[in-house]
């Protein structure tokens, strides 16, 4: 390796590490050891397999540009990895509606507002096909700047299937590249809000909610049914009802499921998702397709853990749900031999805020009395090139004792929690003066970094004062990002006008033309950044302080001024 990390910095994964090295297991660790040293020509995204004739590589450092067999330059390879990326993360939030949607419409469950709900079908269908009735529920003021850009969705089926077939060949310049790639940013970012209207709907309004969250959550004494990565709102509630009902414990890797009336206990987040299995205490995994790695099924047979993949729940949902709750108690019965070893660690956090729990009025009064300095919006699931949950901490506390607000969703929220950021009794230990007292102001339940469901996290910002004065210090932070869909999500940020800072660097690297053209449309067209620090040994706390000096407008990012620099 080019230099020496810790694994992780959760004591409870930690303990886990020795025993998996002496059984000889492959944890995501080892294996991302073996893949050093990592291709420059993928990682700085000068290669491409988008035809038959190839895979195909030019040269970063040298003044001859090597093409592609059909003509694809540096630049062109460069710019089409981020596209391709994007392509991948906006079609994960458009299945999630769909399937949700899908199931709505089939009646599957009675929504808490029926009218409602019949509304967001409908405009999820427009979103579907020509995009038109789901602009209106956008701010007319983002919508017209994103018509003049050009970057207005005009629906999943032209968007996706256009954007597609610019990787099969033809003259398409790089700005032409980077509208196609900011309209699916926006596609996704509104499937993200539609699915959160939906819920609501659906569900009722969430509610600040109390969760444990640790390895410390399974139990000794009864079943422990484990939900792997992303599966429908309705499945998981059924699943957990009946579950519920034969006394068996249900916890989720990786996700914060949380519906009205009902929260699940959270196991550990993504980069440690095989270590639950090393316990002894997992009898059953229900596993989902977007964020489960297929290293599961080998660490679950030697352990005699049943894995039941989503793809089940298609012939029939009551039937699926039943067979789970039995293989889950048979499951148990034969491994009550099997020794459980859970380290006794875990945190308590508080989830689901919403919107009008901490409102843009407050903050701005907030911001002139000086009691806050700024917003940092946190995303991200955790990648294997950096500790664990180290940077993302790090950035936690340098943000929240320089009276930062924070907020963030899904599992950059995981993370966070196993730590005590999201604990309300934990508040005075990270907050500085100022932002402790807005806090207590918001009310006693609030943690020091703030959790909202997807849907509401993106109303939120949706929300944002625009046209002000004194333009609002925000700034949203990827600090250990991993997929497609998290890519996608960052640049809706920045589609938003929200300066995003993201780690690792995106695969567009090695063409310094299309580093600036990048950065030059990012910041004329939308008027924000997206930096791409490209330094891989700079320390956490070195990244959060140049994030926290160009958010206050301290200094500008780096000596050359630009992001990538």
């Amino acid at each position: 390796m080019e230099f020496i990390q810790k694994k992780t910095i959760d004591q409870a994964v930690e303990y886990f590490l020795p025993k998996a090295s002496e059984l000889e297991f492959s944890l995501t660790w080892d294996r991302y050891e073996t893949q050093l040293p990592e291709c420059g020509f993928c990682e700085t995204g000068l290669s491409c397999r988008d035809c038959l004739q190839g895979p195909c590589i030019s040269h970063p450092f040298r003044d001859s540009n090597k093409m592609g067999v059909c003509g694809k330059d540096r630049d062109t390879l460069a710019i089409q990895s981020l596209l391709r990326l994007v392509l991948k993360g906006t079609m994960v939030y458009l299945d999630r509606l769909s399937e949700f949607a899908k199931e709505m419409e089939a009646k599957s469950l009675r929504p808490k507002d029926k009218a409602r709900t019949d509304q967001v079908l409908k405009i999820v269908q427009s979103l579907f096909t020509d995009g038109g009735t789901a602009k209106k529920e956008l701010p007319r003021n983002l919508v017209r700047q994103w018509e003049e850009i050009k970057i207005l969705p005009d629906g999943m089926v032209r968007d996706l299937f256009k954007a597609s077939q610019k990787l099969e060949g033809g003259f398409m310049d790089m700005e032409e590249t980077l509208l196609w790639i900011f309209r699916l940013s926006l596609l996704s970012l509104t499937s993200q809000r539609l699915y959160g209207e939906l819920k609501r709907s659906t569900f009722g309004d969430s509610t600040p909610t109390r969760i444990e969250v640790n390895l410390g959550v399974l139990n000794t004494e009864k079943p422990n049914l484990l939900l792997y990565g992303y599966l429908s709102p309705l499945l998981k509630q059924k699943m957990t009802q009946e579950a519920q009902k034969a006394s068996i414990e249900v916890l989720s890797v990786g996700i914060v499921p949380l519906i009205p009336n009902l929260s699940i206990p959270v196991v550990t987040n993504y980069g440690s998702q095989e270590i639950p299995l090393m316990t002894g205490a997992v009898d059953l995994i229900v596993a989902g397709h977007q964020g489960v790695n297929p290293s599961l099924k080998e660490i679950a047979r030697q352990y005699e853990v049943p894995i039941l993949p989503l793809d089940g729940v298609r012939k029939n949902v009551p039937s699926f749900v039943k067979e789970i709750v039995e293989q889950t108690k048979k499951s148990y019965e034969f491994r009550k031999r099997v020794s459980r070893d859970i380290p006794p660690i875990k945190e308590s956090s508080m989830v689901g805020f919403t919107r009008k729990m901490i409102d843009w009025k407050r903050i701005l009064k907030a911001l002139d009395q000086k009691q806050i300095r700024g917003v940092a919006l946190f995303g991200g699931s955790g990648n294997v090139k950096f500790s664990q949950d180290h940077e993302i901490t790090t950035f936690a506390k340098e943000f929240l004792k320089n009276d930062l607000l924070c907020l963030s969703k899904g599992e950059s929220s995981i993370a966070l929690a196993k730590y005590g950021f999201l604990n309300p009794s934990s508040r005075e230990n990270f907050c500085g003066k100022g932002l402790t007292q807005f806090l207590k102001e918001l009310g006693e339940d609030l943690p020091s970094v703030i959790d909202m469901d997807e849907g509401e996290f993106i109303d939120f910002i949706l929300e944002r004062p625009r046209g002000e004065k004194k333009e609002i210090p925000i700034v949203a932070c990827f600090p250990e990002a991993n997929r497609s869909s998290e890519v996608i999500e960052a640049l809706g940020m920045t589609a938003l006008g929200i300066n995003t800072y993201f780690w690792p660097a995106l695969p567009i690297t090695g063409s310094q033309k299309a580093m600036e053209t990048f950065h030059t449309f990012c910041q004329k067209k939308l008027g924000a950044n997206f930096h791409i620090p490209m330094e891989k040994k700079m320390e956490a706390r070195a990244k959060a302080v140049m994030v926290l000096k160009a958010l206050l407008g301290q200094e500008y990012y780096g000596i050359s001024g630009k992001p990538w620099r």
